[in-house]
């Protein structure tokens, strides 16, 4: 083996086990950032499922509540689903047949004296029986026999939802509500407000850990396939650890490593035999030399005349 031969060997041992040594730490410390990430955020994700549920509990209570202190209040109607009455729902408006100036509904006067639509309150029927409070309306398009309700608040479509299910039974509309009552309504409405608004920050950050989760999931799969390899990965040239993965890869390397290794000592042993038995010979040569007739001899110089 030449020299340039020996030194590039020598090189190729050193860099494998420098590489050797620092990759193998860096990849475990990643792998460890992205489990204790993926272990947080499960956490978090577990947390947020909690709590909403518990203010999805918070806010049915609150309901079932509203509907029952609104039982047995002033003069009322009950609309029930027929071919002369009936309530048919168009976004959050109600348009209710049944109930109109023909049966007794009027409209008020503002502080200027002038007609004003009235202020009625609907309930809806409960398959169990009971009634929950659906909201104040105003009474706008008063006709005969036919009113249309607008929502004096912001509806969501989830309480809209609520008004559709189980169309086939009756709704109940009043017209006012002790003020006692009231205060409680709005109290209870400004409460479900901030539920509602709880509730889908709740949502939002229930969707962000999600993300985050599938995202830290997507990164611990791509670091387990650098490190163990993918089976769905083509072959690259001179690259094996897109394939392979990088401790497959590196242990090979650290076979091959091993085996020039070995190759090296038996070189190394060689190397010393030839060394030894070189010293042997020159060691003889020198022995020998000294048996030879000086340069000064007769014999020598006859010889070398003879030879001329």
């Amino acid at each position: 083996m030449t020299t340039i031969g020996k030194v590039c060997l020598w090189l190729t041992v050193i860099g494998l086990g420098v590489i050797s040594v620092w990759l193998l730490p860096t990849i475990g410390k990643q792998h460890n950032e992205i489990s204790v990430q993926l272990s947080d955020t499960k956490s978090k994700l577990d947390t947020a499922i909690d709590t909403q549920r518990l203010r999805m509990q918070e806010l049915s209570q609150r309901m079932h509540q509203l509907s029952r202190l609104q039982i047995g209040w002033d003069k009322r109607w009950v609309i029930h689903q027929t071919a002369n009455s009936g309530v048919e729902i168009h976004g959050a408006r109600l348009v209710v047949t049944g109930l109109g100036l023909d049966f007794g509904l009027r409209p008020v006067l503002d502080d200027d004296g002038q007609p004003a639509p009235p202020a009625m309150h609907a309930f809806k029927t409960m398959p169990d029986g009971g009634m929950f409070y659906v909201g104040e309306f105003r009474a706008e398009q008063l006709d005969a026999v036919t009113c249309t309700l607008v929502p004096v608040r912001q509806v969501t479509e989830d309480e809209v939802d609520i008004w559709l299910s189980s169309p086939e039974l009756a709704w109940r509309f009043r017209t006012q509500v002790p003020s006692a009552k009231r205060r409680q309504i709005d109290q209870l409405h400004v409460h479900l407000q901030e539920l509602l608004g709880a509730y889908a920050e709740t949502e939002a950050n229930i969707a962000q850990q999600v993300a985050l989760r599938e995202q830290a999931e997507k990164q611990l799969t791509t670091r387990r396939q650098e490190l163990l390899g993918s089976p769905d990965a083509g072959r690259t040239l001179n690259r094996p650890e897109y394939s392979e993965g990088l401790l497959r890869t590196i242990s090979a390397e650290e076979e091959i490593r091993n085996e020039l290794l070995v190759q090296i000592d038996v070189l190394r042993r060689r190397l010393k035999e030839a060394g030894e038995k070189q010293t042997e010979l020159l060691h003889r040569v020198r022995e020998s030399s000294k048996q030879l007739p000086s340069a000064g001899n007769g014999q020598i110089t006859q010889s070398g005349s003879v030879v001329q």
